[in-house]
């Protein structure tokens, strides 16, 4: 058998020590190897004369103490070479540990010469215990979401031959999705293949949510298909992630459900996840008697209707203008005992809100303080709806106030319909400031709003209010020049310059 061919890492060598330096180290190892070991206030003699050279001699072979006393000998931030040479002598669990609590002190710029000093000191320790230390810091800086140090990391690993694990591939993966980059981690996988680094089940189903994220709906389906190619088993979670950009994508909800027989035949059973998507992919097209099919066959399989199941309903009853329907749905949720969450109190009361049953609305709102649930920015939302639709444009001017004070920031379309409702209620003056208010936030308004907007106060012989709102958007510009002058109906098409 030929021997392995030699990884192309570079030569380097320590000067020797000798004289007071040669005393000093043997001195101090000698110390360190003592037991039982020295308490760490014992090093305080020997610190002032610890310089780099010493140091890296200690390091170099270290003696058999406890991996923390020999890292508090490390200043900070730690230099290089003997950092190096310390984390290639540990095991690479003490290796990892040891770099998430330095890895924060050390600055941007210092980070290459590490890394060029761990290759630089690969062949002192052998090819073999140096493969694990430059993985450990690839995956270190991908757990800590600095994908540009953990990409240096990788390149040089590639350059000199070293493979990183599978797992630590994963770890950056899984970083691109959290920082959301699934194009990096589309990117990287092509790398990884390139570099014959075999991926495993969990990284397919990463590269299938990168996919689905970046709206790769068909890509995503040729790595399921292609997955019994890679030696893969898919799981439940690969089918699911597919179901679920299926149910997202238009068009696509018949592939979901074939999906759902698919995984069946390969003797896959759908759990809550899989039902729940599907229903929700339902509900969104008011499919509700196929959604009752589902949930049928969901109790028969025992697989048991959860919070977000029972939501999903709620919501989408509400939304098909079923509230008593989605009543019901509530009734069930707290006969079976099911977690209520805020998602339950703001679908029901969305639900009575479009109803125009506002003090229902409200008398659910004070039923979350005994539910220890506090509102959010859906709460307030579906709460302004309402009092929009009953015309109250004054409370739903006080609840965008409150939502605003509570720290949620209201979109688009709720400052449209308040702006609309004082409009309608003829208050010129209310609907002036929240304008405001909307060109203060940089959102622009459309066509129609200003058409409505400026049509109330040219009706209401009120245009003079417009004068402060001109000099208020007189550094944006989001409204057109000609709304002012009251020449906008002559104009054909108008863009909101920003």
């Amino acid at each position: 058998m030929p021997a392995p061919r030699p990884l192309p890492l570079p030569h380097f060598t320590l000067p020797p020590l000798a004289g007071e330096d040669l005393a000093f180290v043997t001195a101090l190892r000698s110390h360190l190897s003592s037991s039982p070991a020295p308490a760490p206030s014992s090093l305080s003699r020997f610190l002032p004369q610890l310089n780099p050279l010493r140091l890296t001699h200690l390091l170099r072979s270290p003696p058999r103490a406890p991996h923390d006393l020999l890292a508090s000998l490390l200043p900070s931030p730690p230099p290089p070479l003997p950092f190096a040479l310390l984390l290639h002598s540990l095991t690479p669990r003490r290796s990892s540990e040891l770099l998430s609590s330095l890895l924060p002190s050390l600055p941007h710029h210092a980070f290459p010469d590490l890394l060029h000093h761990l290759v630089l000191t690969a062949r002192l320790v052998g090819h073999v215990a140096a493969v694990p230390t430059i993985d450990v810091l690839f995956s270190a800086c991908a757990r800590r979401n600095k994908l540009s140090h953990a990409t240096l990391t990788f390149r040089a690993m590639r350059a000199h031959g070293l493979l990183p694990r599978v797992e630590s591939c994963n770890v950056f993966i899984s970083a691109a999705l959290r920082l959301k980059r699934p194009e990096i981690a589309v990117s990287f996988f092509r790398e990884m293949r390139r570099c014959r680094v075999s991926p495993n089940v969990y990284t397919a189903n990463m590269l299938l949510r990168a996919f689905c994220h970046l709206g790769r709906v068909a890509d995503a389906a040729k790595v399921l298909d292609e997955m019994p190619d890679w030696g893969l088993d898919r799981t439940v979670v690969s089918f699911n992630t597919l179901i679920a950009a299926y149910c997202g994508d238009p068009g696509g909800l018949e592939h979901a459900l074939e999906l759902k027989k698919k995984m069946e035949r390969e003797g896959l059973p759908p759990n809550e996840v899989t039902y729940n998507t599907l229903i929700h992919g339902l509900c969104n097209k008011k499919r509700m008697q196929h959604v009752n099919r589902l949930l049928s066959e969901m109790r028969a399989m025992r697989v048991t209707p959860n919070t977000v199941t029972y939501n999903t309903l709620i919501y989408g009853y509400v939304i098909l203008g079923d509230n008593g329907a989605a009543l019901r749905v509530h009734e069930e949720m707290v006969t079976n005992r099911v977690e209520l969450d805020i998602v339950t109190y703001n679908a029901l009361i969305l639900g009575f809100c479009q109803d125009g049953k506002t003090q229902k609305a409200e008398h659910l709102v004070q039923q979350l303080d005994r539910q220890k649930l506090e509102p959010n920015a859906s709460t307030f939302s579906a709460l302004i709806i309402g009092q929009c639709k009953a015309q109250n444009s004054e409370r739903a001017l006080q609840l965008l106030n409150a939502m605003k004070k509570t720290g949620f920031h209201p979109n688009y379309d709720i400052y449209k319909m308040v702006i609309s409702t004082f409009c309608k209620n003829k208050d010129s003056q209310g609907a002036v400031d929240v304008m405001k208010d909307l060109l203060s936030r940089c959102m622009a308004p459309d066509k129609v709003l200003l058409h409505e907007f400026f049509d109330h106060l040219s009706m209401a012989k009120k245009l003079h209010l417009a004068q402060d709102l001109q000099l208020a958007d007189k550094g944006t510009r989001f409204i057109p020049a000609v709304y002012y002058t009251g020449d906008y109906r002559s104009k054909g098409e108008e863009k909101n310059a920003c």
